[in-house]
């Protein structure tokens, strides 16, 4: 009863630990570029509307295609950005299912083989020892790695008939392999897209700078009505 009291001891632990994680964050699009790509919109009509400013640098169809650009990122990297959540979500329930879990794995392992040699086989289920416990590692990929070493290690002893046997620990790998992979994904897609976003923000930028200038060498006395009526918002960018 000690012996079995103290793995419960190790899995609460384990668990609380799992319980403070925070999700893994994807950051939201700043206020201020979605703000930029209005005042881009507003800009490049003004400008097809007025043949006369014209920059050496720019053309007015060009600033347009790489403004509509700009906006789908930022609508693209906004619906990322609002799926990811629920996969982080699902990731954590699931962790706290394994967690969980795994001290019925440890009671069939000294059930079978008693408390003298129970640890020699820990590492074969996919635990490492930490802090004086054995556990599944906090570590992502570590992670599916013990799953898959859970797995085999429950068919491997004779233990996949059991309530937490073999169809219930496949079944947590599958899980966890393809929630892993739709979230690694979507952060490699969103850091694709935050590096176009970048890139356009810093054209479309430039060239709202370029802009400004012209016009306030052009209407010297009345450069704020006529920025205004461009759809600025300020001087600088």
């Amino acid at each position: 009863m000690e012996e079995i009291e103290n793995k419960q001891n190790e899995q609460s632990i384990e668990a609380k630990e799992v319980k403070k994680t925070k999700p893994t964050k994807v950051g939201v699009v700043p206020r201020t570029e979605i703000d930029l790509g209005k005042v881009a919109v507003t800009v490049s009509k003004k400008w097809k509307n007025n043949k006369w400013l014209t920059l050496l640098w720019k053309k007015e169809n060009d600033f347009s295609i790489e403004v509509d650009s700009y906006n789908k990122v930022l609508s693209s990297r906004l619906q990322e950005g609002a799926s990811r959540p629920q996969v982080t979500n699902a990731l954590n329930l699931l962790n706290l299912k394994i967690d969980d879990s795994i001290i019925y794995v440890k009671n069939y392992i000294l059930d079978k083989y008693k408390k003298e040699a129970a640890k020699s086989y820990y590492a074969a289920f996919g635990f490492v020892h930490k802090k004086d416990a054995y556990v599944f590692p906090q570590d992502q990929n570590s992670r599916l790695e013990s799953l898959k070493r859970m797995v085999e290690g429950i068919e491997e002893h004779g233990f996949q008939d059991k309530e937490y046997g073999y169809g219930f620990w496949t079944d947590c790998h599958s899980e966890y392999e393809k929630y892993l992979e739709i979230a690694t994904q979507k952060d490699g897609s969103v850091s694709l897209k935050v590096g176009d976003k970048n890139v356009l923000k810093n054209e479309i930028k430039k060239v709202l700078n370029s802009i400004v200038g012209v016009i306030k060498s052009n209407y010297p006395d009345t450069h704020k009505e006529e920025l205004r009526s461009w759809g600025f918002q300020k001087e600088k960018y």
